[in-house]
């Protein structure tokens, strides 16, 4: 009989490399861009992730700049990055029922917001069952300065994220109620993150009142919102907000769930 102990089976080999090469990526995603803090970090040998970033850079997964001699994800990534409603499909399989459980009882707009970089995008949303309801046009986020849900957003960033993040907008007023003061919107948000949660009356859109609350265990910010007319939520804004922190929790412990099953450890945002 044909002793196969002594050889390594070739598909845990070609497994090693993958995990390899997501490693890398990773440092390149957390700003390591040489070759030396790329091998320090993963504890890879020189030669090992030279040779894997050729292969990356072959592929368009990495980009070599000959000038710095620093290495940057390439434009493949960019491209598979492109559509957040792919991207982030499992979010959302692990908010839908939630979403919908919310819905059918409050019967308003709710909706899922992400912020990657500056950018602030709606991921999933389920349109009000009233026949008055808030309907948001053609641009459905905004300014991400203005509204519950951009500041339940802001508010997961860190200190130093949040500080480069002012430094580098222009405030414009949207509605009569949005804030224009770049120290009253940090106030705010610096409270939002204190009480879970934010409430928001015609800052962008007049007559509109959103509660939005943080999901946490994403690897970027994500809001869970419920947006509709005025006059029909603020009188029961309390229990509104109750229930958007509730099922903004039961959408974080999903998430928690399928990262646990997966063997992944998230980082803040949490």
């Amino acid at each position: 009989m044909r002793n196969s102990a002594v050889k390594t089976p070739r598909n845990a080999t070609s497994i090693r490399s993958v995990g390899r090469a997501v490693s890398i990526l990773e440092c390149l995603h957390n700003g390591l861009h040489t070759l030396t803090d790329i091998s320090n970090h993963t504890t890879l040998t020189k030669p090992t992730v030279y040779r894997l970033l050729q292969t990356l850079d072959g592929l368009l997964m990495v980009a070599h700049d000959p000038v710095t001699r620093r290495y940057h994800l390439g434009p493949l990534v960019t491209k598979l990055a492109s559509n957040p409603e792919t991207n982030h499909y499992f979010l959302i399989t692990c908010a839908m029922e939630e979403i919908k459980e919310l819905w059918d009882v409050t019967g308003e707009n709710v909706e899922l917001n992400i912020m990657v970089g500056s950018h602030y995008t709606l991921l999933y949303d389920i349109i009000s069952k009233h026949k008055i309801k808030v309907f948001e046009g053609s641009d459905p986020v905004g300014p991400i300065f203005v509204g519950a849900a951009a500041k339940v957003l802001l508010g997961e960033l860190d200190d130093k994220e949040l500080r480069a993040f002012m430094k580098n907008i222009k405030i414009r007023q949207v509605t009569g109620r949005s804030v224009t003061d770049k120290k009253t919107l940090v106030a705010q948000i610096r409270l939002i993150r204190q009480q879970g949660y934010a409430v928001s009356c015609g800052e962008r859109i007049v007559g509109a009142l959103c509660v939005s609350a943080p999901v946490r265990n994403y690897f970027w910010p994500v809001a869970l919102s419920l947006v509709g007319p005025e006059s029909r939520l603020a009188p029961i804004v309390d229990d509104a907000v109750k229930q958007v922190v509730a099922t903004a929790g039961r959408i974080s412990e999903n998430i928690a769930e399928f990262f646990r099953e997966k063997g992944v450890i998230v980082s803040e945002h949490q």
